[in-house]
């Protein structure tokens, strides 16, 4: 099937490029750089008429601060540049004529303002959704009511996605994404991951950038793509800063906190950031179960269980870098990262059981308790050079370090139908430290070549060592003490190695645009159980080829055609066997046996504007990794279990449309709406299965601007049912929120008021149903919120600041990967 893919696809754009190298029309083209030789995106360029100054067509720069203007009359041009921030600039006269009808303009340096920010009244224009060909940005300032929300919850207004109730994260209908936060991944373990999206406050982002088909420049590793938080980094020369503050007010009161300082002079730049929260919340969960023999037996057993967990989280987060600029070609910098957090969550829950006729016939009380104190710590050297012929070479060296003493307590006491004690109480203790180390190196070159070819290069090396030592002991009555628990106990060792090499080359014909890539990785890993003394050791290399074809009819108009093919490797926590309850007849559990997973990903794309995205996609999945919910007879009652597997391989084909564009002066809007079919085949549980499943989801956002500084916003979504997994069912789901803010103290500082799920609408409900037994869940949180926000500016404008790279992307997610395939 892949050969097949990628000779259809090599074959097509081999055509086009033949037929079209042929096409003499004339176009203009350059590239625009700051004072330091680095690359400007989006500023707005202007072709103007160097006869009567009329104004002929406008375009924007991209990401390596190109920009071109194709089907030029024969005539005399200027040039004229813009951005915020910067000094406007006119070229000199540019002639095209027959003899001249193909211009490449030396590369152009726009110097930055220099301005106090009291003098300045700073007007975000941007839309909350920006549609670009190859990737989808959100603006989360132009949101009103992105005030006191958390990145995860952010998510559920962005195009295409879908946030389940255990915070995975799904794109176009595919789980398995990869999460960045300024290009590097976090690195929580599995609920940690969840937990810190939640704290990361929406204060302290500028933008999400959602990437559906990356380059071979990026890790293979994600099914669906990558989601990559960008923070508000300041960008301004001298010292400058920037303060956020929440309270928010619901069933528990919350609190979010960041300060953000920059300063800069000469070669030195030096910043921190420093984020505090205060989050605490509840989960109220009914879980209802059935069980029989077979599907054509009735049930006899049944279980209504219902759990209310408190949640308290007090992540403290540091962030302190210096970059020097050696020379105005060679820039090197140094950033460490600190997290602090203490995290407790306690569940009381009853898990009442009934006999075939639905009598009861006993009870469990559990109550249970965890305690997990963590220590995140990351160094990252980095060093960067530019050469005025725009050749770049980047290198970033990383070591990353997560510590977790988790402690758990569950005491369970069993009744009978007479309220009677059925047993001795089931009590058990867990000491379950975790330490995980990632060291990385990678190393990146671009060039351009002859004939505007672009040459793209780099390496990558990783190396992981992960120890989790799950000990386990359980309250003896009879002896009065606690013993080891042998049965849930366990020493688990896992080492791995992924050695990384990518090629991409970029050409544009006229019109159209073509990049083909190629990445090999080499996969060496180890894992050994301490308890049952075994092993496993994987070692294997694979390639994963990316194909871009673009055709930009005119300015306005755009098609694109793309294929990959990536991987999405088990997170470290996943393949963790030791055990997480949540009382004696229902836990979690990791699973060491799990495998990769591959995907196939083809996406055709339409894009009119910035404004209109149109895009299809196909996608094919080998060995899907999925939650499933397995089965154990313990006497007369059953123990649930949820675990891992890779249980079947899935075709993924949908549709997503995503439009924004103001529909008055005052008033923009922003709609997305993605339907999608998945179909799994597999087996679970022993259980054949042949899963077809429609759904959509869609969301809206309107933005409006009234006098004297004050905004609003209205704002929804929507999920239909869709599969959490093969056997998972979720029910729909959705809410809406109303957004005002206002600008004060000379527009330095703004005050926002945010109104979150009003009537409280947002809850998950799902259900699965297998021949041995039907599960239905449904669980409700503390999403109404009433959020008070203030953010204030201070300080001087004038640079910019360097972006923040790290060699640990891929190594660093998946400590905390929730792979549902």
């Amino acid at each position: 099937m892949l050969k097949k893919i990628t000779t259809i696809v090599l074959l097509f754009v081999l055509t086009t490029i033949e037929v079209f190298s042929q096409d003499t029309t004339s176009n203009l083209k350059g590239k625009i750089n700051n004072e330091e030789g680095k690359p400007l995106e989006s500023l707005t360029v202007s072709l103007i008429s160097a006869k009567d100054s009329s104004k002929i067509k406008s375009t924007i720069t991209n990401k390596s601060g190109h920009f071109s203007f194709d089907q030029l009359k024969y005539d005399s041009y200027l040039v004229s540049i813009s951005g915020v921030g910067f000094q406007n600039k006119f070229s000199n006269p540019i002639e095209i004529s027959k003899e001249k009808n193909q211009v490449t303009l030396s590369p152009i340096t726009l110097l930055a303002k220099t301005k106090d920010l009291q003098a300045v009244n700073v007007v975000s224009k941007k839309p909350f959704i920006e549609n670009k060909i190859d990737k989808t940005i959100v603006n989360v300032e132009a949101s009103q009511t992105s005030t006191g929300l958390t990145a995860l919850e952010l998510l559920e207004k962005s195009p295409g996605i879908t946030v389940d109730n255990d915070g995975n994260i799904s794109v176009k209908g595919k789980s398995g994404v990869i999460i960045l936060v300024d290009g590097k991944s976090t690195f929580l373990s599995g609920t940690d991951l969840s937990n810190y999206l939640k704290n990361l406050s929406a204060n302290q982002l500028e933008q999400i950038e959602i990437m559906t088909q990356p380059s071979a420049k990026y890790d293979a590793s994600g099914n669906s793509g990558i989601i990559n938080f960008k923070t508000k980094k300041n960008k301004a020369g001298g010292f400058n800063g920037s303060f956020n503050t929440s309270a928010i007010f619901a069933n528990y009161f919350k609190n979010t906190n960041s300060l953000n300082l920059n300063y800069k002079k000469n070669k030195v730049n030096v910043f921190a950031n420093l984020g505090y929260s205060r989050w605490i919340g509840f989960t109220d969960i009914n879980i209802t179960r059935s069980f029989r023999r077979d599907n054509k037996t009735n049930s006899n057993r049944f279980y209504e269980q219902t759990t209310f967990g408190k949640f308290f989280s007090y992540p403290l987060d540091t962030k302190l870098g210096i970059d020097y600029n050696i020379s105005k070609k060679v820039t090197i910098g140094l950033v460490f990262n600190n997290s602090i957090a203490k995290q407790r969550f306690r569940a009381d829950g009853i898990n009442n059981i009934y006999d075939s006729s639905h009598i009861l016939a006993g009870f469990n009380s559990s109550v249970s308790e965890s305690k997990d104190p963590t220590k995140n710590f990351g160094t990252n050297l980095n060093f960067k050079y530019n050469s005025t012929k725009g050749d770049e070479l980047t290198a970033d060296a990383d070591y990353i370090q997560y510590r977790n003493q988790s402690i758990q307590f569950s005491d369970n006491y069993l009744y009978n139908g007479d309220h009677m004690l059925n047993e001795e109480p089931y009590l058990l203790n867990g000491f379950l430290p975790s330490n995980i180390d990632i060291y990385s190196f990678k190393s990146d070159y671009s060039r351009t070549l002859k004939h505007d070819l672009k040459f793209e290069a780099g390496i990558k090396s990783s190396y992981v060592t992960t120890d989790n030592d799950a000990q386990y002991t359980r309250y003896d009555s009879t002896q009065h003490q606690w013993l080891k628990d042998n049965g849930r106990s366990n020493h688990f060792i896992y080492t791995e190695n992924i050695n990384a090499a990518y090629i991409n080359l970029n050409k544009q014909f006229k019109k159209w645009g073509v990049q083909l890539g190629l990445r090999a990785e080499q996969t060496i890993s180890k894992g050994h159980q301490e308890v049952d003394n075994s092993d496993f050791t994987k070692n294997y290399i694979e390639l994963f080829p990316t194909i871009y074809t673009s055709y930009k009819v005119n300015d306005s108009n755009t098609f694109a055609i793309s294929y990959g093919r990536r991987i999405q490797r088990p997170g470290y926590a996943d393949l963790n066997p030791f055990q997480y309850l949540l009382d004696r007849y229902s836990y979690q559990q990791g699973n060491p046996l799990l495998q990769p997973q591959f995907s196939n990903n083809i996406e055709l794309s339409y894009n009119y504007k910035g404004q209109l995205n149109v895009a299809l996609n196909y996608t094919t999945t080998d060995g899907v990794i999925n939650t499933v919910l397995k089965t154990e007879k313990s006497g007369d009652n059953y123990i649930t279990y949820a675990t891992k597997a890779n249980i079947a391989s899935r075709k993924n084909a949908g549709l997503a449309i995503s439009y924004n564009r103001p529909i008055r002066k005052w008033w923009s809007t922003n709609f997305s709406f993605n339907v999608y079919n998945n179909i799994y085949n597999g087996i679970v549980d022993n259980e054949p299965i042949n899963v077809s499943y429609a759904s959509f989801n869609t969301n809206i956002s309107n933005q409006f601007t009234f006098k004297n500084g004050w905004t609003g916003e209205l704002s929804g979504f929507y999920n239909y049912k869709n599969l959490v997994s093969s056997v998972i069912l979720a029910r729909p789901m959705g809410m809406f929120s109303l957004g005002v803010g206002k600008q004060i103290l000379k527009n330095k500082g703004s005050v926002k008021l945010n109104l979150r799920d009003p009537l409280w609408l947002m809850k998950f409900n799902g259900y699965t149903a297998m021949d041995k037994y039907s599960t239905t869940f449904i669980n409700k949180w503390d999403n109404r919120r009433l959020v008070i926000s203030f953010s204030y500016r201070f300080g001087k404008a004038s640079g910019q600041q360097s972006k923040k790279r790290s060699a640990t992307e891929e190594e660093e997610n998946r400590v905390g990967k929730n792979n549902n395939g």
